[in-house]
C-alpha cells in the first residue's frame, strides 16, 4: 500500500467517525437513567409512554418532545415513581407500585443493553480522536514530502480496531431494538389494562 492510499483509507476511516459519535449520542438518550428520549413509537404511534421518578426525573419513554416538555415543568406532585401515558387523545398516571415495579424490570433489560452501547460509543469516539490526530500528523508530513511509516501503521491499527468495534455496535444496535419492542410491548400492555381497571386515572 502507498502513502496516498494510505491516507485515503485514513481519510475513509475519519469519514466513518461521526457514525460511531452518532450512536453513542443516541444511546445516551435512550439507556440513561438521567436522561429524555423525545420519539414516537414504531410499534404503537398512538400511545406515548415516560417513566417519571419521585424527584421529578424523566427517566425513559417515548413520545413528542411538548410532552416530555411539559411534565419537565410540572415536576412530580405525585411524590412517587408514576408513569405517565398517553393514548387516544387522554393522559393517564399510574402510580400503583406494584404496576411501576412491573414496568421498571420491563425496561431494564434494554437500558442495559442501551448502558453497553453507550461504552463501546464513547470507546469509538476516542479511537476516531486518535485517527484523527494521527491523520493530522500524515499530512503535515506529505507537505513537507516526508515519509512516516510509523503513522501510517498506526493509523491502519486504529482503524482496523473501529471496523471491529463498529460490527460490535451493529450487532448490540439490533439486540437494542428487539429488547426495546418486548419492552415497550409490555409496557403498552400493562397501561392498557390499568386504563381498563381503572387503576390509571387522567392526568391534569
Amino acid at each position: 500500500m502507498n502513502t496516498r492510499t494510505k491516507v485515503f483509507g485514513g481519510l475513509l476511516i475519519l469519514a466513518l467517525i461521526p457514525c460511531g459519535i452518532w450512536a453513542a449520542q443516541q444511546v445516551s438518550t435512550q439507556s440513561s437513567s438521567d436522561t429524555n428520549i423525545s420519539i414516537n413509537s414504531r410499534n404503537y404511534p398512538d400511545f406515548s409512554w415516560i417513566y417519571v421518578r419521585q424527584g421529578g426525573e424523566l427517566t425513559i419513554g417515548a413520545g413528542e418532545s411538548q410532552d416530555w416538555n411539559k411534565l419537565k415543568r410540572q415536576g412530580n406532585a405525585y411524590q412517587t415513581d408514576y408513569l405517565w401515558v398517553k393514548t387516544a387523545g387522554n393522559s393517564y398516571v399510574i402510580t400503583d407500585p406494584a404496576l411501576v415495579n412491573q414496568v421498571k424490570e420491563a425496561v431494564r433489560p434494554m437500558q442495559l443493553q442501551g448502558e453497553k452501547m453507550q461504552r463501546l460509543g464513547e470507546q469509538m469516539q476516542v479511537k476516531g480522536d486518535a485517527i484523527s490526530a494521527e491523520t493530522s500528523k500524515l499530512l503535515i508530513n506529505l507537505t513537507s514530502n516526508e515519509k512516516d511509516t510509523e503513522v501510517n501503521t498506526q493509523i491502519e491499527s486504529l482503524g482496523t480496531s473501529m471496523e471491529v468495534m463498529g460490527k460490535e455496535m451493529e450487532q448490540l444496535g439490533e439486540e437494542h431494538q428487539a429488547l426495546v419492542d418486548v419492552a415497550e410491548k409490555q409496557v403498552y400492555e400493562l397501561a392498557q389494562n390499568a386504563i381498563k381497571n381503572g387503576t390509571a386515572v387522567l392526568a391534569p
